[in-house]
């Protein structure tokens, strides 16, 4: 088992055998699952199944689940058990829209820096890097900056109550995004072209216009992530 490294939550590719706790492990590799779509959408979750597949007590994978369903990756269901959330279209929307207005807000609170000069020097260090990968055409290595890209907002905010608004809703969109991004290179070329689009506003000191620019690219990924969600497997036997 292996932990995987994305840049929403700062994973590191490590062994299960370096110091972490098991629920931690667990957590980690229930969640490259769900995010991958090798569970997927309404998949009922076993503490029976998930014990005999880590070879643990129920303990660390209720602890794994508790975390889950903070995430709002799985649901728990009174007396029936644990299954993959399923979303409807509204909740879709909703949830971009919500990220749209936190990154959004991440960029005009950058404005109030003293100087925006180290914000700039590091989205052009994260661009450059994405250039290079995207390049090469290795679409994993240039997702980490694509990222990136929107997480350096949140650091040179320095504002913790957004950072924790937003860490709410960002495994739901690593979770839609992970369906999108290797869909369609046209996408990938869009999203690209967005974040240097707000990159040259940052620039020019108009962070209203790069503020608008981040809503109008997730309003994009909306739509990529409302279709992918409309062609990806669902579970039919359900708890619903």
């Amino acid at each position: 088992m292996v932990k995987y490294r994305y840049s929403f939550i700062d994973f590191e590719r490590t062994s299960m055998s370096n110091k972490t706790t098991l629920s931690e492990q667990i957590y980690q590799e229930l969640f490259h699952d769900i995010t991958t779509q090798k569970l997927i959408f309404g998949q009922k979750l076993t503490l029976h199944d998930l014990k005999n597949r880590f070879q643990v007590s129920q303990t660390p994978v209720r602890e794994a689940l508790t975390r889950l369903i903070d995430d709002g990756l799985v649901n728990y269901y009174s007396n029936l058990g644990v299954a993959v959330t399923e979303f409807t279209e509204s909740d879709i929307q909703k949830l971009y829209q919500c990220i749209s207005e936190l990154d959004a807000l991440a960029i005009l609170f950058c404005k109030n820096s003293f100087t925006t000069a180290p914000l700039i020097y590091e989205l052009e260090k994260i661009m450059e890097a994405g250039d290079k990968y995207l390049s090469e055409g290795n679409i994993d290595k240039w997702r980490y900056y694509s990222d990136d890209v929107h997480l350096v907002f949140y650091r040179h905010a320095q504002n913790h109550y957004l950072d924790e608004a937003a860490k709410k809703v960002r495994a739901k969109i690593y979770f839609f995004s992970n369906m999108y991004y290797y869909d369609d290179p046209v996408h990938v070329e869009n999203i690209h072209m967005g974040h240097r689009e707000i990159l040259e506003n940052i620039k020019l000191g108009d962070f209203d216009e790069a503020a608008n620019i981040m809503r109008l690219h997730l309003q994009y990924n909306m739509v990529y992530a409302l279709n992918a969600y409309k062609e990806a497997p669902k579970a039919k036997d359900t708890f619903k």
